[in-house]
């Protein structure tokens, strides 16, 4: 008898064994390709429509006011023949939208909703739906001239039957559905046929008669195990945060691979296939956001924030609700540095000028190029003195500096505007435009000074 139940257990054991390897098999067989998934179909349009708005030549047409329409559509439809997405150029000059199609669509409110919706949020990148009669996912992305005032939107559109042809492919060879959910629990793509976008519906996950709305909406779901009508279903989510969207992995369980996952869920090579796999999407995301973050607020040629991350930066101070000053600086005469000494010289004039800048600062301070020749530093302070210090500072060692060219060397002034405020009352345009009159007033008196206004 001891024999015999030896036997059965092995037996049971390696049966047990063998269903749970499988199921592991083929489970990372179906995982797998979801990366892939996620890069070719989301993120490969994002960073083509990212590629699309940081084109100098699309920039420098969409700040002028007489550029060439037709040759401009040419463009586009030649782009939308090569890559096989519809592109389009949203221009806030002549408040147009052109697109790879061919048509073009005036940008009137109360009738082209989502450009003035886009247009008033505080990112810089929007996936929305569009086309009436041909449901496409846009990707939007802002676009700024040299000054960083806002030129209009450049985007790329894929059509949602371009999606579900891929999703259908996907699930007949893995068995997964997909539903990809946007931060307002709204279904923007699925592999489920009732849960298709079209014109007139855009399904939610609270339609969904498994969705608890009281858990769903405060943790993710973590390989959980769902009765639905037509059978018993795992289901996993990863997070997409540069759309901050969620994409939900539906794989149904048959009776017995249902049972067997019960058991075996706390396994700990279940466990670290699933940790597994939200790290390396977390790792890739934040990874990836990062550098778009960086791109998107960092100013090429000095390295420092643009206006856009003195915005973000900004905010940061709004919530601790701190006291500081703001301090506009501009180069003086830098005009005529480009015209005697030329461009190259000019940039190293800003970058030199930039280091200087930096290195005179303490940890919690902040400096940017607010554009042009001119730089914005946000210094925390409870009073106007110490930003008239760091002032003082930087505008003595900028005026003791000499910057060698091929040529000869370059002395280069500042005059400096400071203006003291509270984060959490004021706009940082605000508090910098205070700052610019003073930096007038410097101007005013000779350059190379420093002056100072009080809070309004």
């Amino acid at each position: 008898m001891l024999s015999l139940g030896i036997v059965v257990f092995l037996a049971a054991y390696v049966a047990i064994s063998n269903v749970v390897a499988e199921q592991s098999r083929v489970q990372q067989q179906a995982i797998t390709p979801v990366y892939q998934l996620v890069r070719d179909e989301l993120l490969k349009p994002l960073y083509i429509a990212e590629t699309f708005a940081s084109s100098v030549d699309f920039t420098a047409l969409m700040d002028s006011p007489d550029f060439d329409e037709d040759k401009l559509l040419t463009r586009l439809r030649d782009m939308e023949r090569d890559l096989g997405l519809v592109f389009f150029v949203a221009s806030e000059l002549k408040r147009k939208q052109y697109m790879s199609t061919g048509q073009t669509l005036n940008l009137v409110a109360g009738e082209v909703s989502w450009y003035f919706e886009a247009k008033a949020r505080d990112n810089d990148f929007m996936a929305d739906l569009g086309q009436v009669g041909d449901v496409h996912l846009f990707f939007d992305v802002k676009v700024y001239g040299n000054n960083e005032e806002f030129l209009g939107y450049v985007g790329v559109g894929k059509r949602i039957q371009q999606f579900l042809d891929t999703f259908n492919q996907y699930k007949s060879r893995y068995g997964y559905d997909f539903l990809f959910v946007n931060e307002k629990n709204q279904i923007i793509l699925s592999s489920l046929p009732d849960l298709v976008v079209t014109d007139a519906y855009v399904p939610t996950l609270e339609s969904l008669n498994w969705f608890d709305e009281e858990t769903t909406s405060q943790r993710r779901y973590d390989s959980e195990i769902l009765e639905l009508e037509d059978g018993e279903y795992l289901i996993s989510e990863i997070g997409i945060e540069e759309l901050d969207w969620r994409l939900l992995l539906l794989a149904p369980l048959e009776a017995r691979q249902a049972q067997v996952t019960r058991s075996f869920l706390a396994n700990a090579f279940a466990a670290a296939l699933f940790v597994l796999l939200a790290a390396a999407i977390g790792v890739f995301m934040v990874l990836y956001k990062r550098s778009i973050d960086r791109k998107a607020e960092e100013d090429v040629l000095t390295g420092l924030p643009n206006r856009a991350g003195l915005e973000r930066r900004f905010g940061q101070l709004q919530k601790a609700g701190v006291e500081l000053c703001a301090i506009i600086i501009d180069l003086d005469h830098f005009k005529m540095v480009n015209d005697v000494h030329g461009h190259d010289a000019g940039d190293r004039v800003l970058k030199a000028a930039a280091t200087i800048f930096k290195r005179g600062l303490r940890e919690a301070d902040i400096v940017g190029r607010w554009g042009g020749e001119e730089f914005v530093m946000l210094i925390p302070a409870r009073s106007i003195e110490l930003g008239r210090t760091i002032a003082e500072r930087a505008r003595h060692s900028l005026e003791c500096l000499s910057i060698e060219t091929q040529r000869d060397s370059v002395s280069v002034t500042a005059s400096f505007g400071i203006a003291f405020g509270s984060s959490s009352s004021e706009a940082l345009a605000e508090i910098v435009g205070r700052a610019d009159r003073a930096l007038y007033q410097a101007k005013g008196e000779g350059r190379n000074l420093v002056r100072l206004t009080q809070a309004a």
